[in-house]
Formats: structure tokens, sequence, C-alpha cells
């Protein structure tokens, strides 16, 4: 009966390793501790094996060979764990010098290996081997060499435990602090367990049976250390799973009853067949049947935890949609401490070395919730090595927070702040001091938002309302919502530094324009009182020259042809005044010198213009009026030189703070492909002036045209009055 027990805790000491090892390796393939701790499971399952089969086997061969079969287990496990401690103190070092990694695992194998080997090829350990009488082990003739080996092994392990100590003394996290104790003592189980053992105090006592509690004690430590996901995902799953196959044989059991005793068909092969072809919808649909169990497990048993998700995900579409800062800010702090029950929220962006508050919200009846405005409003925080300090613009109040916990969750740092002192200055030298504690008030825990290394904000989750403590499931979802409020936010600030760029480029394109046409202003005024009056007086002089020397023979046509010329110099010279700033629009206004403009135009082309204006347009300011005149003047031009038409309808109205023109004829129109090409070959600047001056405008030019069809130019702008 010993000899069965002993078997049975072996084997299930073994098997439970393994599917440990597998289940951690499958949760993080890429994480080197993962696949450290898979090889620990997998040698401590080679172990097992060796010791189940040695107590199994008949002869002494079969158990000499188990026995030795136990050395492929027992040796690589020890090295591998003192290479786990080695990971967890200088891993930074490891990731860098891929040559000390390669030096430092042979020199930690290399004797192992080797003993390996003698163990196969040599009686170098044991010299010789005897089955034990009334039972079923073996016992061996242990030498000097094997002695050695065992106080390397346990040199080793003991080296390990004390790597792992003195990573405990240096470090200040609690949590961290009892995982690094709990690797430190994993192995004292099996080092009892071994020292038993080879002392021969009793033979019912095998190392590999408390290799269970090695390799459990292992996964707890580094599960509470933080590299390893929690368990409750994996207790989902199973929950889901047995309350699939429950039902399925509750209603498989109630079927086949009703077959041999509904029925009465009782046992006979037919029975047998109608149980397997019942069987196999049940196989068919398990998967749909896994969902819903999912699904009815999330929402019914896992309700925070589904609410949780949902949150995220509604969180994560609206993150994805703002691009305002505050209103991405007092979205996510909202919904967060409403959906998590907990008496504050705050959300932080950093900002000239420290962190501006940009989202806070706080339960009404709590404290904290006296302070919402003037938190939101003024605060700014700084940050030291394990404390927050925020002040006011005006000096009003400051607070001091200490932190007094770390813990870690993948990438991720939960700080726990323990303890606060608020301070609010009444003036005339009176300060008001209030002591916050963890123990009194709930927890407090701070989040560092980072995205590839860059710090770009904080969040901060007050006490919960109920005064229980976070579960890990909720440490989780901070974390997932971390993550998403970091790309998010450096999104936002980029986007708004983006838009400060192009707002402050607008200005400088606008202040700009605005100075072009004030020198076009000025030139046009300086040809107007300058260059003018010469022409005039010139043809003034030339008709009196004229009149004097009426009786000389060609000298009148002479003095005809430069009067003509003169007169013709001055029309030049007065359309270069109009196109550089058409007079008409400071004396008759927009629609009278566009009004103007079309009558001139249609008699001089002879072509049908029609005209509507509808709308407020009174009172825009000279860049609006100049851009319309201007959009106008070369549209019609276009259609003077390249359209062919027979008609012209011109609109314009103001409304709903909009100006919007359309030029319509129903000429040849033309190929927007072609053009589009033309203007990448530089070609077509007119177009390519009438789009500049819209998007100057910061409104839209559209071009609808088809050859055959007629040509439609589409201006739209925002309202700009004077």
């Amino acid at each position: 009966m010993a000899d069965d027990l002993s078997l049975v805790l072996t084997t299930a000491s073994g098997f439970i390793s393994l599917v440990l090892g597998v289940y951690v390796f499958l949760r993080g393939r890429r994480q080197i501790v993962n696949v450290l701790f898979l090889l620990i499971c997998t040698f401590m399952a080679l172990w097992c094996l060796g010791e189940a089969m040695t107590v199994t086997a008949d002869t002494l061969a079969a158990k000499t060979f188990w026995t030795r079969f136990q050395g492929l287990g027992e040796m690589p496990l020890i090295p591998t764990y003192l290479l786990l401690a080695h990971y967890f103190t200088g891993r930074e070092v490891l990731r860098r010098s891929r040559r000390r990694t390669a030096v430092m695992v042979t020199a930690l194998y290399a004797p192992w290996l080797l003993g390996l080997v003698f163990l196969y090829t040599t009686g170098i350990f044991y010299s010789s081997y005897y089955l034990i009488e009334g039972g079923q082990g073996i016992n061996v003739v242990r030498t000097p060499a094997f002695w050695f080996l065992t106080a390397l092994g346990f040199a080793e392990i003991l080296a390990a435990s004390a790597i792992y100590l003195r990573e405990r003394s240096r470090t200040t996290v609690k949590v961290a602090r009892k995982g690094l104790l709990i690797l430190a003592l994993a192995p004292l189980p099996m080092l009892i367990a071994n020292i038993i053992m080879n002392l021969e105090l009793t033979l019912r006592v095998t190392t590999p049976q408390a290799g269970i509690l090695f390799v459990g004690l292992l996964a707890y430590g580094i599960l509470r250390y933080g590299l390893f996901v929690d368990i409750r995902s994996m207790t989902r799953n199973v929950l889901a799973h047995a309350v699939v196959v429950s039902v399925n044989l509750i209603i498989f059991t109630a079927l086949s009853a009703f077959y041999i005793y509904g029925l009465d068909m009782g046992l006979h092969w037919s029975t047998y067949v109608l149980f397997v072809l019942a069987g196999i919808p049940f196989m068919i649909a398990y998967h749909t049947e896994l969902e819903w169990a999912k699904r009815f497990t999330g929402r019914h048993i896992y309700g925070r935890e589904f609410e949780e998700g949902r949150l995220l995900q509604e969180l994560g579409s609206s993150i994805r949609t703002v691009s305002n800062v505050g209103e991405l800010a007092e979205s996510v702090v909202h919904k967060v401490r409403e959906s998590m029950g907990m008496s504050a929220c705050a959300l932080m962006l950093s900002d000239d070395g420290g962190y501006r508050v940009v989202g806070y919200d706080a339960y009404d009846k709590h404290p904290a919730g006296a302070f919402s405005e003037t938190v939101l409003a003024n605060t700014f925080m700084l940050e030291w090595e394990d404390a927050y300090t925020t002040y006011s613009d005006k000096d009003r109040y400051s607070t001091h927070w200490h932190v007094g916990n770390r813990i870690y969750r993948g990438q991720c740092v939960l700080e726990f702040i323990d303890l606060g002192v608020l301070r609010i200055y009444d003036g005339d030298g009176k300060v008001r001091e209030m002591l916050w504690r963890e123990e009194d008030e709930g927890e407090v825990v701070s989040i560092p938002l980072e995205i590839h290394g860059e710090r770009v904000g904080l969040l901060w989750f007050g006490g919960k309302l109920d005064g229980l403590r976070f579960t890990l499931g909720e440490f989780d979802f901070m974390v997932a919502l971390s993550t998403q409020l970091a790309v998010s936010l450096l999104n936002s600030k980029l986007m708004q530094e983006l838009l400060d760029k192009s707002a402050r480029l607008q200005r400088l394109i606008q202040s700009t324009s605005s100075a072009q046409e004030e020198e076009r202003i000025r030139i046009a005024r300086e040809l107007h009182d300058g260059l003018a009056p010469y022409f005039l007086d010139f043809i003034f002089r030339l008709d009196m020259l004229e009149a004097q020397a009426a009786g000389v023979p060609g000298l009148s046509a002479s003095l005809e042809e430069l009067r003509d010329k003169a007169r013709e110099g001055l029309r030049d010279l007065r359309l270069v005044i109009g196109d550089l700033r058409p007079s008409s629009l400071d004396v008759l206004g927009l629609e009278k010198s566009l009004s103007t403009y079309l009558e001139r135009f249609a008699a001089e082309n002879g072509m049908a213009v029609e005209l509507q204006t509808s709308g407020d347009l009174e009172h825009l300011d000279s860049l609006s009026e100049v851009t319309i005149f201007r959009v106008a003047q070369e549209a019609l031009s276009n259609i003077a030189r390249h359209a062919g038409a027979a008609r012209v309808r011109f609109m314009l109205k103001g409304d709903d703070g909009w100006v919007e023109m359309v030029v319509e004829d129903d000429g040849a129109g033309f190929s927007e492909r072609e053009v589009r090409e033309r203007m990448i070959m530089g070609e077509c600047l007119g177009i390519r002036g009438m789009r500049e001056r819209a998007e100057l405008m910061q409104g839209d030019l559209v071009i609808d045209s088809r050859p055959g069809s007629g040509t439609k130019v589409s201006l739209s702008f925002p309202v700009r009055r004077r």
C-alpha cells in the first residue's frame, strides 16, 4: 500500500509539473522566463517518470536503466534553476551581451552534462545496484564522486536562493519581496527530501515526490512577481468547459434513460448504436456551446470583468475618434470612475518637466469631490523618486503623496500611494492640513502612461467607495486601459501640435496675402496718381501741337499717331491698375463690381450672362472680396479663351456662415484627368491660383467638367467679416 501511494505521488508530481509548464509557456512563448520555467517542469517530469518506472520495473536490469534515466531530469534541473535566478537579477545584461550569456550557460551546464555522460558509461557515481528486500525500489552503492556531485548541486541551489534573497534585500516593493522570498524557498522541500533519501532515513520518501511543491512554489513566486498572467483566465475557461460538459452529460444521460427505460429497449447492440448517434450532435455543437457558456459565465458569474471589458471596448472606440485631449480626458475619467465605483479618477498629461491635470472626476459626496473644479483648473504635478507633489497656479493649495509599494503587471508598473498630505493656504499666514492614509481611505493607484519608452502622462485611480481593495482582474483592466490611453494621448498631443502649427501657418499666409493685397493697392495708387497724369498731360500737349501744326504737311498725321499710342498706353495702364486692385470694390462694393464686370464681359465676348445673388454678402472683409473677385475673373477668363460658350450662369450667395460662388457655362468642357496631369507638369497656373486662394480662405474649390458638357466652378469658404 505504501509503495502504491509513493508511485501515485511521483506520477502526479511529474504530470502536474508538465501541465503547469506547458500552460505557462503557451501564455507567453516569447518571454525567456517562461521558456526556463518550461524546461524546469520538463526536467522534473522526466525525473518523476524515471522514478515511477523504477518502482514498476520487474528486473534489476530494468530498474538500473530507469535509475540512470532519472539523471536526464535531475542533472539539467539544477543549473536551469540557477540560470533562472541569474535572469531575475541580470536580465538586461544577459540580453545585451550574447557572449557573456553563452559563457555563463556553458559554465553552468558543462559539469552536469559531463556527469550525465559518466553516469551512462561508467560506474563513477554508483559502484553497484541491488534490489530492496520486500519492496519495489532499488538501492545503490554511492561513491565519493556521487557525494561531490551532490554537494555541487546543493551549492548551486543554495547559490540561486542566495541570489533571490539578495535581490529581495535590494527592492522596496512589497509584492516583489514576497515573490522573491517564495522563489528562494521553492527548492527547500526537494532538498529535505533528497537528504532523507540519500541518508536512507526512510525508503518511502523520494526527491521527485517533492517536485510538485517545488514547481508549485516556483510558479506562484513568479506569478506574484508579475511575470505571468494570473490564474483567473484559466479558471474561467475551465468553468466554461465544465458547464458545457455537465449540461451535455445530463442531456445524454436523460436521453439514454429514455431509450433504455422509456422505450423499453434494454441494453442491446441497437441501443449502443443509438448512444453513438446521440453523441455525435454534442461533439459537433461543442464549440458553439462553449462560446455560449463563456458568454454566460462572463456575464453572470464574472459580471465585473464583463462590464470592464465592455467599458474598455467603448473607451477604445472613443479614444480612436476623439482628437481633443480635454474631451478625451473628461470622457475617460468619468466612465472609469463610475464603472469601477471609485472615489476619484484623474488623468495627467506630461508637460514641461511635470504633469498637468487634464481630466478629473470625483464622487460628489466624497471629500475629493469638493476639489474637482480646483484640481482640473490649476493643478500641476511633479514626480520624485518615491513621491509626487502638486501645487496650484495661484499657490492656494499643495499636496504631497508618498509611494509605498509597486507591483509589476507585464511591462507596466502600478504604484500604490500609502500617505498623502494636503495643505490649503487661506491667506494671512493661515494653513490648513489634511492627512490621507491608505488604511483609512482605501487604495490609490498611479500608473505611468508610456509609449516606446516615452512618458506621456499619468493615470490615477482613487480608492473604491465600498472600501474593498482592487482585485487582480481590476489591475489587468487598469493596465489595458493605460496602454490605450498612452497611445491616444500621444496621438492627441501630436494632433494638437499639428493643428497649432497649421493655424500659425494659416495666419502667416493670411497676413502675407493681406500684405500682398495692400502692396497691390499701393502700387495701383502710385500708378494711378503718378504715371497716369503724365499720359494725360502728354495727350493734352499732343492735341495742342496738332492744332498749331494744322498747316504743316505730314506733321498732323504723325501727331495723331503719337496721340493714339499714348491713349493705348493709358488704357493698358488702367487695365494693370484694375488687375492690381479693382477700384470698384472700394467704391461700389462687391455685388455692384461683379455686376459691372459681368456686363462688360458679356458685351466684349458676345455671351448671355445670368447673375444671381442672395443671402448676406455685406461687410465681408477685403481679403474675402478680393478672393471672390479674382476667382471670378480667372474663371470668366478661361471661359472666354477656351470654352466657346454661349451662356454663363454666375451665382453668389452667403448663408449659414459660408460664402458660395458658382460659375457655370455651356461650353466645350475639358478632361479633368488631363488638366490634373498638366498641373503636375507646371501648367494650368490659373486653376492652381484659384485653388490656392480657396485654401487660403480655408475653403474648397471644386471644378466639374466633361468634354462637350460645359464646366462648373464652385468656390466656398467660411464668412470673414470686417
